[in-house]
């Protein structure tokens, strides 16, 4: 298959484009289109502060899309991924109740209505199956929602696109859902070789039946569209005959499938006007305009995008992806475009590209690509005085450029990105783990502009902190690495080494620069790594918000409490009323690492200690059961590497340990070696505890590499 010219930069490209248009309608999803030009008259802009609501927002929209992609990286086998480890991967990536999904209950939501058939032990595609689920819930919306990573892992190749996408879709839904589908997949691949809007639908109806109704959605509306040249005209024919009261559900596939041919077919090339169209169009706004996003970001290309309105800048690429792994929570869209590239590449057979400078953590490499840092307020609620801009360096390399102003040391410029998503706020829920953690060291590399004389520049870390010896968080403290003076021209490299007692996470990263009054100047930042292992210490119970809710940990518990009045000394107590559950923390950077505790069964089938885990079917594990001590691994399904007898009262402490260095495997009681095994599938994950059916007490936890 041919490469395609400048793939990288077109993915990065769709994402910015799927990202924005949920971003665009979320504010008022499930709007009538007559509300909405009452309100604004044309949504062609980002109105979320109008709504008193966050720009940006956990959306199943994004979450879904890039999480379910990875069906093809987690099975090795890319495009010949059988039909059935898609459903898998819903269960690996998806808490029940927390993570992903709109959970509306058995025959309300599609999404939720296949989980629980995979649950009960249906594969897919019969979990999303009309025999299975009816015609109404099987054809409802989701099925495109999440499709559009499918055509951009297969650039230029269409039928391909459709082909990986229909088993996707097939997970939830069935019939005209998964047309649907398959047309979006189809256009996102083509828009990487034609940029034409009306060949972009030819190609994607191509991959469906001519007799669907989806087929005949494309027909009617394109129709109509030549002929109205009016788009409310055609929206107008469109909720005559292609009504949700037709159609049934909370959010039929039809209607809204409908207006985005509309939106695409008024809007040809015009990225701004696609947005407004298919938001002022109401329904399902922020699916919609996140469909039409994707096609419209690869067609126009990053220059198009923001041609007419500056659609990047307000939100620097910040993206949440809350699953159960829980180690990409706070991304951005060049991280997670140039992941989709990647698996692209093995799906397509081209050789893979070296990672931007040296596979640095944030790199500005793209056009526009600020990996989230924004301009804070200042200590005082006011704007803060500067401006971030990627920009082209010497030699065409990008780097992202701070302009300053008027700073003094009352009034310090700081700008930053976020490690870890603090809980709360709307949308879904916060489910994850930060990026950095105590142990390791953040590095940042630039170049100053011309400065004012006496101006500086520090990285910080903002980090959740609790009053000596408790758990409980109290706020924010801010911690600063050195101190370097700026020199124009001359070049700098701070250290940051993170923050981290008592397990507290860290919530963001940044630069302050300061000096003055009145200092004015820029610097150019070019790369950010990090390096080094954990170092997590944790002496009883976990990190906790002051509601209680457990920072910086993926918790698939029915509950998590703490010290019970006969214990001795405080402990973490976690309960799962059925099957198994998990308290994980960490990366998917982790390697080498060891995770410890003292542990005690209060009542409980089985528990432990995880390691390297990479969801709710990925992990190695020592556990604990009524009579012996296993090491296991779990790839979707169990496998035991050693075992060996084990018994002791309910209630006693033990010392456990689990070592993964390399491919070996070491369980440790007590100070001494016990069980020894070897794996080489899962080299890399986060660590913690497991339980199975009861309750199981942890203190003095601690993660080392």
């Amino acid at each position: 298959m041919r490469e395609i010219a400048n793939y990288e930069e077109q993915v990065y490209a769709g994402v910015l484009g799927k990202v924005i248009g949920v971003y665009m309608g979320r504010p008022f999803e499930g709007w009538r289109k007559k509300d909405l030009v009452a309100h604004w008259g044309l949504v062609d802009r980002y109105v979320a502060a109008d709504r008193g609501y966050p720009l940006i927002v956990t959306d199943d929209d994004i979450t879904g899309t890039f999480t379910f992609i990875r069906a093809l990286e987690d099975s090795g086998l890319y495009a010949d991924t059988p039909e059935d480890f898609f459903g898998k991967t819903w269960l690996n990536y998806l808490i029940e109740g927390k993570t992903i999904l709109w959970w509306g209950g058995m025959g309300v939501s599609t999404e939720h209505t296949a989980y629980l058939r995979l649950a009960q032990g249906f594969p897919s595609p019969k979990s999303g199956s009309l025999e299975l689920n009816g015609p109404v819930v099987a054809q409802q919306i989701g099925a495109q929602i999440f499709i559009d990573a499918f055509g951009m892992v297969a650039a230029g190749e269409p039928e391909l696109a459709a082909r990986l996408a229909e088993p996707a879709a097939r997970v939830s839904h069935d019939g005209e859902a998964a047309n649907g589908a398959k047309v979006v997949a189809a256009m996102v691949s083509a828009a990487f070789v034609e940029k034409d809007m009306e060949k972009l639908l030819d190609i994607g109806v191509s991959v469906i039946p001519e007799d669907s109704c989806i087929a005949q959605v494309h027909r009617d509306v394109r129709a109509w569209t030549a002929k109205d040249r009016d788009w409310h005209k055609t929206y107008d024919r469109i909720a005559e005959k292609y009504s949700y009261e037709a159609y049934g559900g909370y959010c039929h596939m039809v209607p809204n499938h409908a207006i985005m041919v509309m939106a695409w077919s008024y809007a040809g090339d015009d990225f701004r006007l696609g947005q407004a169209i298919i938001n002022t169009a109401g329904w399902d706004t922020d699916c919609n305009a996140a469909n039409v996003g994707s096609v419209m970001g690869i067609q126009v290309g990053l220059d198009g995008i923001s041609r007419d309105y500056d659609f990047q800048s307000p939100f620097a690429d910040r993206m949440l992806l809350p699953t159960a792994e829980g180690a990409r929570l706070t991304t951005d869209c060049l991280i997670e475009a140039l992941r989709i590239a990647h698996m692209g590449r093995a799906v397509m057979g081209w050789p893979q590209v070296e990672a931007p400078k040296g596979g640095a953590w944030h790199h500005f490499s793209l056009p526009g690509s600020q990996h989230g840092y924004m301009v804070e307020q200042t200590d005082q609620g006011l704007p803060g005085t500067a401006a971030v801009e990627n920009v082209a360096a010497a030699g065409g390399q990008r780097m992202l450029e701070i302009r300053f102003r008027h700073v003094a040391p009352s009034h310090p410029v700081r700008v930053s990105t976020p490690v870890f998503a603090e809980p709360g706020g709307p949308g879904y829920a916060i489910v994850g783990t930060p990026k950095l953690y105590r142990g390791q060291t953040a590095t940042v590399e630039g170049m100053a502009g011309r400065c004012d004389a006496g101006t500086t520049i520090r990285p910080f870390a903002r980090c959740f902190s609790g009053e000596e010896g408790s758990n409980v968080s109290t706020g924010t403290t801010v911690v600063y690495g050195d101190t370097a003076d700026l020199k124009a021209g001359a070049p700098f490299a701070l250290t940051l080494p993170a923050p981290g007692e008592r397990g507290f996470p860290v919530k963001d990263i940044g630069l302050e620069i300061g000096g003055g009054p009145g200092a004015t100047g820029s610097v150019s930042v070019d790369t950010v790594r990090f390096s080094g292992a954990p170092d997590v210490h944790i002496p009883d119970d976990l990190p906790r918000d002051k509601d209680g809710t457990v920072l910086g940990w993926v918790v698939d518990a029915d509950r998590v409490i703490g010290k019970f009045p006969q214990d001795a000394q405080p402990m973490t107590h976690f309960g799962k009323d059925k099957g198994r559950g998990v308290v994980i923390t960490g990366t998917d950077d982790w390697t080498d690492y060891t995770i410890s505790a003292r542990f005690t069964v209060a009542l409980a089938d089985a528990g432990g200690l995880v390691a390297r885990y990479q969801g709710l079917q990925r992990y190695l594990a020592l556990i604990k059961t009524r009579d012996a001590l296993k090491l296991v691994l779990n790839l979707y399904g169990e496998t035991v590497l050693a075992e060996a007898p084990c018994t002791w009262e309910v209630g006693e402490l033990h010392d456990m340990a689990l070592t993964v260095k390399g491919s070996d495997v070491v369980a440790s009681l007590d100070g001494q070696e016990i069980l020894r095994g070897t794996d080489e599938r899962l080299g890399r994950g986060g660590a913690g505890y497991i339980v199975e059916c009861g309750l199981v007490g942890f203190r003095e936890t601690a993660i080392s590499g």
